[in-house]
Formats: structure tokens, sequence, C-alpha cells
């Protein structure tokens, strides 16, 4: 058998008994069987309505330059498998343990990604989520079954103008817009500006308090200050009251009869203006209580010491019921609630 070469750019082939012409060049790299290469269109055709016929799985269709299918036959395709520009028009279905996509950018059309797919039930789904593979650690965002949440290992960072938001409409978010920060709800928020915290209402009306870099506290009532720390100590604007009234006056209790001193007398002027009789119970004040009393009508009253109860006189140290003249004003101050001393002008 003779050996040699033949020197021909193009081949003729029989096709059905039409002659068929192939460029050389167009042979030069069709089909690799370890490592086959598509550059075509991969298609599986659908078998015609009496085509009973089985393909083998490991059978492709690669349809090429010769305008017909060339069959790629024999034992599964293993190795690298190249396709250049491949378009599937149909579904895709991989099956195995580990499927990698190694392009530098994957675009998915669909709007939602399905994770876990058919997780019976939360506990089936634990773990589900992303992990970005890095050398200084993955980072991770994962469903956690044990807490009910989402977790991320890392922070979360917001840029600026843009809102952390909970509940449902404006609940609850937390916001930065570059210079300051709030968190609120719909009914009031806190915002950090660059010198003071200020709590008000949500939409930025009324102030409730504000604290100051400089130390100042300082706190609102229907928007007006009322109350304001500084160096010198607090300044108050309006009213100071307790249980018992203004703390800077003294209350007056007007008695056109007998009366007999009660708890919630105690920093109150008993402003008598009738002959009357001004009892003093044992265990009815406290330790520091004090009342004051004036004697406001034309004649004198009695100030009585009632059983149980010890009144001294500061002037002389006696003790029992006193006589306090028209016009006489005296204070009682306690010392236990049932010692008290007694000293004014009038008194007897």
């Amino acid at each position: 058998m003779a050996y040699g070469k033949i020197k021909a750019d193009t081949l003729v082939y029989d096709n059905s008994g039409s002659d068929v012409e192939v460029t050389l060049s167009s042979l030069g790299n069709k089909v690799d069987a370890a490592n086959p290469t598509f550059t075509g269109t991969v298609t599986i055709p659908t078998p015609a309505a009496n085509d009973n016929t089985t393909k083998a799985a490991s059978t492709a269709y690669v349809q090429t330059e010769l305008g017909d299918y060339a069959t790629l036959a024999g034992p599964a395709l293993t190795g690298t498998t190249t396709a250049v520009n491949l378009t599937l028009s149909g579904n895709l279905q991989v099956n195995g343990t580990t499927t990698t996509v190694a392009s530098s950018t994957m675009t998915v059309t669909d709007k939602n990604i399905e994770i876990a797919k058919g997780a019976a039930n939360d506990a089936a789904a634990d773990g589900a989520g992303i992990t970005v593979d890095s050398g200084d650690g993955d980072k991770t965002w994962n469903w956690v079954d044990a807490t009910n949440a989402w977790t991320s290992s890392e922070h979360i960072h917001l840029e600026d103008s843009k809102k952390f938001l909970a509940g449902t409409g404006t609940d609850l978010e937390i916001f930065h817009n570059g210079t300051n920060s709030r968190v609120a709800n719909n009914t009031g928020e806190l915002r950090v500006e660059s010198d003071t915290i200020r709590f008000r209402d949500a939409d930025a009306g009324d102030t409730y308090c504000n604290m100051i870099h400089d130390g100042t506290v300082e706190l609102y009532h229907d928007n007006s200050k009322k109350i304001e720390t500084t160096a010198a100590g607090v300044t108050v604007t309006g009213t100071v009251t307790d249980s018992l009234g203004d703390v800077r006056s003294i209350p007056k209790l007007t008695k056109s009869s007998n009366h007999t001193l009660v708890a919630s007398d105690a920093g109150q002027c008993v402003f008598v203006n009738a002959a009357a009789t001004v009892t003093v119970n044992d265990g009815v004040f406290s330790t520091g209580d004090a009342v004051t009393i004036v004697n406001h009508h034309t004649a004198d009253i009695t100030i009585a010491q009632d059983t149980g109860m010890v009144l001294y006189n500061s002037a002389d140290a006696a003790t029992g019921n006193r006589t306090l003249a028209s016009r006489g004003m005296a204070t009682i101050w306690f010392a236990a609630n049932d010692t008290a001393y007694i000293s004014g002008a009038g008194l007897s």
C-alpha cells in the first residue's frame, strides 16, 4: 500500500446524491472527542410523532457549517467541554452534587431566586443563604432557625440618606443624612445632631428634651422650656410644685371652724378666720414636716396638743395646748410623728 499526500483546499462528499463541498479549513477544529468545542447552537431535536428511537444520553447534536447535524456518538463526554457563545433556547437541568459557575459576571433575569428548594420546614432550611468566600474569613447572610431570623456575620452599612425601616409604613426608622442622625417612629424621634441630642415629635415639631455637648440639659413642656441646667445650677421657668403645691411658696388653707391637722397640711399655711381650735394629732406627720398657722380672726384661737402628742413651746420648753393671739402666726416643726416644736409671734 502506498502512502502519500493529497494537496487540496476543498473536499466534496455525497449527500443523498448531491455533491457537497466543504473547505478543509472549516474542519480544522470541529470536534475533539475528549474536549469537544461547540461553536454554534446546541440543539436536541424534538422527535417526530412516529419516531420511537431512543437517543443515547451520551449523544449530542451540533449544528455546524455543514448545514446538517454532526453526531458525537460513543462514550459519555468527559474532560472540558467548551461552548463559545452558547445559547440554550429551552430549559436546563443540571444533576449532580456541585455546580460551579466560573464566569466573572452572572446576570439573572428572574426577579426571585429560590434557596433551599423543597425544605420541609424552617429547621430544614437552617443555614440557607449567601456566603462570600474570603481569605480573611467567610462573610455570610443566613437564615438561622434557632433565632428565627436572618443573621449577618458582618456589619450592615447604609449609605447617607438611606433608612433602615421596621414595621409597616414608618413605624420605626433609623436614618443618617450625612450630618445628623435620628431614630424615629410615628409618634416621636431621637435626633443626634452635631452637638445636641434631641427628643421631639416625629414631625420635628414640639421638643421634649435637649442634651447639649457643653453639659446643658433642657426639658420642655408643650414646646416651652421649663428646666435648664447651667454652670451655676438649675434654672426653672414657671412654678415648682410637689404633691403639696408650689415649693417656692406656702399654699394657703383657709379654715372657718375647728380643724384637726392631716398629713396633706404639711407645707401649707392654715389660715383661720374664726374662733376655732386647731388640733395636732399623734402619728400623722413625718419627721421634717412643717405646718404654719395664722390667726386671721379678731379673737384668740387654740392650738391643741392631742393625746400621745408632745408639743414643745420653743420659748420655754413647756408642753401642752397653746393660745395664738389675733393676727398671730406660729410654725410647727415635727421632730418625729409624736414630737413637735412650735414657735411664733402672739403665741402663749
